[in-house]
């Protein structure tokens, strides 16, 4: 009998099985009752880098025209200019001690941003440069030194500490290649009477570039540092920046490299292999798709060693930061259709009846490739499944979908710019932000939604709801409160010392205050429904907490008292509408999703955030006093009464030249409000908000 004959003989013999097996399922269907088991992943070095390369290629999917990253990087450096001939006086102030930093989740982190100020002088990234702006006082506020950046690099944030400043830009520059007779060329080497299949390589870098800038108006670079991959994330914690990036695996160029791809940082033009020791893998089966890379340099000696370590830990998504670790989360992607039998398998067929158990063990037996075993026992479960009733399909799927969507979190250990790798653990659900994460007392606090519709392929979809867990040092859960508002979804998180604060959101805004103080047992102690919902929160002291977000179609300002924290109140709330005559109304800010766009200062009792009614951003600057009320006091705007509006220019302000006056960001120094747009830098009085200056950009 020929091997053809046999296999049809076998899928025969399994159509047998199976209508066997449904029969029995539809009399006798078991109660299905699972528990939630996540792994515990292992993560190891590589022996060799052959190693290294050889578990990217054995997981790599790649497109029909290749693709990815070489041995050596390619890039040059970024060549930055510097022009301080704008103006030859030197500042003649003093700086101010009171000013305002960019808001940050925690306390001695600092986050990167666009704008940051030393209480003299504003740096500020717009148009390709970085700006070093006299600011203080602002009558006599001026551009005194400007560092452009050539094409291909995009300056994307900033830090400043003391005279030192690091400025963080992404590199895209693509190159094209063939393949003529198993040869790879560049583009301008190609034959052009040849038949060449194109390749494409990706070679996207980002830099970390530290200046000193103790002369303001001639900033020095000191040192420049390169790592493959886009930008992700930056901190920086004591005089050390620690810089995230993602690279992925398909930036390897593809097939062609005769010699191992090597990791490598490059320092001062230097290229230097990353060491093995420093390049990490998971056995979570989600975690070969991406290589995050994590740098750190001093911003104080430019002659301290560059850290550079490799992860490869799956798609990173969100990134938390604390004073000691960093927090990598990776959404799981096991929703495919193998993975979803591995679970049934796991966890449906144990709980089967004996004699249904034996049956899958003849499917194995039989003369069968490995796919068409698949596929028969597949057929055999999905039989099974739809012999259930709805009610047994629902209870199996709510069962299911806490171990199919799912975070794995990564604790990285940062300390004096060293880095290394800790542990991981696991959550259900989804994580919104990085404000849905925060360390206390050495625990984790997490938020996550589960949404439900992961497995709505094979069993039906479940409404969506919401969890807070604590997990521990090692990142086991050791506490958790869970089916929190049903058929709604986080719109915002914030965690102050033992208290979380939670707003989700589908019709009505339901603000829950959840005890921590207890991490093993957390527990609502009390909740809010009011119209719209907050997509930020903001402490504004012990008993009170500012809400940002919509109501309607309208952004919303909200004060919520929680001196008793069993009854959230909504002290007071602001909307703001455009100035459209209509009946329809909209309005937005960057603020909504941007918390740095966002400044509070409770002793000055001030608010200032950047909103639109179209599509330019104006300045919205408000009197919060948790005595009375929020109290708008004015609006600070960029544009200038000269601008030429053009009518017959369609879609509205963007393209009648309003865009580039969005303000941006705010800040203040002694008793003046900074508004920063792509088009200048504008100073007004803080209690009359009348304009005194300003600093163009264009």
């Amino acid at each position: 009998m020929n091997v053809t004959h046999v296999k049809v003989l076998g899928i025969a013999v399994a159509a047998v099985i199976l209508s066997t097996m449904v029969y029995f399922s539809m009399t006798d269907t078991p109660i299905i009752q699972l528990q939630e088991a996540y792994p515990e992943y292992s993560v190891s070095n590589f022996g060799s880098y052959q190693d290294f390369n050889d578990y990217l290629d054995g997981t790599a999917s790649f497109s029909a025209y290749g693709s990815s990253s070489r041995n050596e990087m390619v890039l040059g450096s970024p060549e930055p200019s510097f022009d301080d001939s704008s103006n030859d006086m030197k500042g003649t102030g003093t700086e101010s001690s009171d000013y305002s930093d960019t808001n940050i989740q925690e306390l001695g982190v600092d986050e990167p941003d666009i704008v940051k100020t030393d209480g003299m002088y504003l740096y500020v990234i717009g148009h390709q440069t970085l700006y070093i702006i006299y600011a203080y006082p602002a009558e006599d506020a001026r551009i005194v030194a400007t560092v452009s950046f050539n094409d291909s690099h995009q300056p994307r944030n900033l830090f400043i500490d003391g005279d030192r400043l690091v400025v963080i830009t992404q590199s895209y520059q693509y190159y094209v290649y063939g393949r003529v007779d198993g040869v790879l060329y560049e583009d301008d080497e190609k034959d052009a009477s040849s038949s060449v299949v194109p390749y494409w390589e990706d070679t996207t870098s980002t830099y970390v570039m530290l200046y000193d800038v103790s002369d303001r108006e001639h900033p020095m670079e000191l040192r420049s540092v390169r790592i493959g991959g886009t930008y992700s994330a930056a901190r920086m914690i004591d005089s050390y920046v620690y810089v995230i990036t993602t690279q992925y695996e398909y930036n390897r160029l593809y097939g062609v490299p005769e010699e191992p791809y090597i990791p490598k940082v490059e320092v001062d033009s230097v290229l230097q292999d990353i060491p093995l020791q420093d390049i990490y893998y998971s056995d979570n089966p989600d975690s070969s798709q991406t290589m995050t890379n994590v740098i750190s340099l001093s911003m104080q000696d430019e002659t301290a060693e560059v850290q550079a370590e490799v992860f490869l830990l799956g798609y990173s998504s969100t990134i938390y930061v604390s004073q000691d670790f960093i927090y990598i989360t990776s959404v799981s992607s096991s929703y495919d259709y193998t993975t979803i039998m591995d679970m049934i398998y796991e966890y449906v067929i144990p709980i089967l009846p004996g004699n249904l158990q034996s049956e899958f063990d003849k499917v194995t037996s039989l003369t069968l490739d490995e796919y068409q075993k698949t596929q028969v026992t597949g057929w055999i479960i999905e039989e099974y499944v739809s012999s259930l009733t709805d009610e047994q399909k629902l209870t199996l799927a709510q069962e299911l979908l806490p171990l199919v969507e799912k975070t794995v979190i990564y604790k990285i250990g940062i300390n004096e710019g060293a880095i290394s790798y800790e542990t991981q653990g696991t959550v259900p659900g989804t994580i919104n932000n990085q404000f849905s994460m925060s360390e206390y007392d050495g625990n984790l606090r997490v938020a996550t939604t589960i949404h439900g519709w992961m497995i709505r392929s094979y069993l039906p979809s479940v409404e969506s709801y919401n969890n807070v867990y604590v997990l521990d040092e090692s990142l086991l859960v050791i506490g958790s409160i869970e089916s929190i508002a049903p058929d709604e979804t986080i719109y915002s998180a914030r965690f102050i010392d033992d208290i979380c604060y939670l707003v989700t959101f589908e019709q009505i805004d339901p603000f829950f205050v959840i005890d921590l103080s207890d991490p093993t047992n957390p527990m609502i102690l009390g909740q809010l429904k009011i119209p719209g919902y907050s997509s930020y929160l903001h402490p504004y002291d012990e008993t009170h907490v500012i809400g940002i977000g919509k109501e309607d179609s309208n952004v919303k300002i909200s004060l919520f008292d929680v001196t008793d924290v069993e009854n959230p109140v909504e002290l007071s709330k602001y909307l703001i509408t455009d100035d459209d005559e209509s009946s329809y109304s909209w309005t937005s800010s960057s603020a909504l999703y941007e918390h740095k766009a966002f400044l509070f200062d409770e002793e000055k009792q001030l608010l200032i955030f950047p909103a639109s009614d179209e599509y330019k951003e104006s300045a919205y600057v408000f009197h919060v006093d948790t005595a009375n009320d929020i109290e708008l006091k004015g609006v600070i705007s960029h544009i200038p009464e000269n601008v030429t509006v053009k009518e017959e220019e369609p879609y509205g302000y963007y393209w009648k030249g309003y865009y580039g006056y969005s303000i941006l960001r705010s800040l203040y120094i002694g008793d003046v409000i900074y508004t920063i747009s792509d088009a200048m830098v504008q100073m007004n009085d803080m209690d009359s908000l009348e304009e005194m200056n300003r600093v163009s950009l264009e």
